[in-house]
């Protein structure tokens, strides 16, 4: 009895220590890559019934404390799901344009269209800020049947010098 006890509460002890010490995924490069690398697969398997899922709040593709998380849009510009901004979701989105000039979502489009995946920096407000800040995204281009996905994830300043410097070999589209 003593000994279940015991293991009970060293059980307790451990999910508690891991809770409440802000034990939490810090939103990295790799972080990013390695969550829209498998939405991609995912959205490859199973197409549109994947997007249930990479939406979900409480899933895996919300990360880093919600830091993290992954959109996806097709190549006609049009913004298939935004977990952040669901007021995209529909929206044409080849003519949005940063405040250094570079048409985001076409950029992204071009960058996977050459290479099948890649990362593009830009501009865009942080949530719940109006302001821009310096954005760095990977985006993977996915086809399943007759359709074709991009799926992208990204942070906050972190430079295409940076990301060069983890990932030599990635293609960083450049204007």
């Amino acid at each position: 009895m003593v000994r279940k006890i015991l293991i009970v509460f060293i059980t307790l002890l451990i999910s508690f220590c891991f809770t409440s010490s802000g034990f939490t995924e810090e939103l990295t490069p790799q972080l990013a890559k390695e969550k829209a690398t498998a939405a991609a697969k995912l959205l490859e398997a199973e197409g549109d019934a994947a997007i249930a899922k990479i939406k979900d709040p409480n899933g895996e593709f919300r990360f880093a404390d919600g830091k993290g998380y992954i959109w996806i849009h097709n190549l006609d510009g049009i913004m298939i799901m935004h977990p952040i901004k669901p007021s995209l979701d529909g929206k044409a989105l080849l003519q949005i344009r940063d405040v250094n000039g570079v048409y985001l979502f076409a950029a992204m489009n071009e960058l996977v269209e050459e290479y099948g995946k890649g990362w593009i920096p830009y501009s865009w407000p942080k949530p719940g800020q109006k302001d821009p800040s310096p954005k760095i995204s990977y985006c993977v281009l996915v086809k399943h049947g007759d359709k074709d996905y991009v799926a992208g994830a990204g942070m906050y300043d972190v430079t295409a010098e940076d990301i060069h410097k983890l990932f030599p070999k990635d293609h960083i589209y450049e204007d």
